[in-house]
């Protein structure tokens, strides 16, 4: 049994862009939530503070450059992955795509698809494995 848990710093991206903010469903063979959908995230390395591990991130998600708008919110929490419980304190931004481009976007393999979901099309059951704590973000932000 291990002393000290899972336990990383890590950044969620909601990336708003007319009005629309960005979804992307994980692949089935990432550690964490497989195959649910999710905003654009990943850790901070310890060379990192959370603001510099969102633009890193970014890029290396949907290889878009961002522009922070503003931080929304920090929250701890605890998921489980196939191994083990692993425990995320979650800095979540709001950006947009710089210069409003997204004409560079491409996702990376950790994600399987993507969509531009206004207020209306959030509700469509397909994003139903969209994380609580997420979904009620991202419902703030299209408000």
């Amino acid at each position: 049994m291990k002393i000290y848990p899972n336990y990383r710093v890590s950044v969620s991206i909601i990336i708003e862009h007319k009005g629309k903010v960005l979804l992307a469903k994980r692949s089935e063979n990432t550690e964490i939530r497989p195959g649910k959908w999710e905003v654009p995230a990943g850790k901070v390395k310890y060379s990192e503070i959370p603001v510099e591990a969102l633009i890193r991130e970014a890029k290396e998600e949907t290889n878009l450059d961002v522009e922070l708008i503003k931080e929304v919110e920090v929250r701890a929490v605890k998921l489980e992955s196939e191994i083990e419980e692993v425990y995320r304190l979650i800095y979540t931004y709001l950006v947009r795509p710089k210069d409003g481009d997204i004409s560079s976007l491409k996702m990376s393999n950790e994600h399987t698809e993507y969509a531009w979901v206004d207020k209306e099309s959030l509700a469509d059951h397909k994003y139903d494995s969209l994380h609580e704590n997420v979904r009620r973000t991202v419902e703030y932000i299209l408000n």
